[in-house]
């Protein structure tokens, strides 16, 4: 297998490698925030896995340095952690006070 044939499209800051395995990073292309990983190819070891990973960042990095004129690559946008307020479920009692 020849590890070092890999097709990047920097403008998504991915890369996918001849045998379909597929890998995405976040962040600066140069230096990646962080990488996502597609599925392996089975027939790979372990020490393979690594080295396709380590080659295909490298693959994405190397890009991103020849295209120096490139557009910045825009993060991802977040989801937002802040959930919509709900009632809430109390099991204390309640205090009634009749007014006479």
């Amino acid at each position: 297998m020849n590890f070092d044939t890999w097709s990047v499209d920097l403008k998504t800051a991915s890369a996918t490698h001849e045998s379909g395995f597929r890998l995405e990073v976040e962040g600066n292309p140069k230096d990646p925030s962080a990488v996502n990983p597609g599925r392996f190819p089975k027939e790979l070891s372990g020490i393979e896995q690594v080295r396709l990973l380590r080659i295909g960042v490298e693959a994405i990095a190397k890009a991103a340095m020849t295209q120096s004129s490139a557009p910045a690559i825009a993060p991802k946008p977040r989801v937002s952690k802040s959930k919509p307020t709900r009632p809430v479920l109390s099991l204390k009692r309640k205090i009634v006070t009749e007014d006479a």
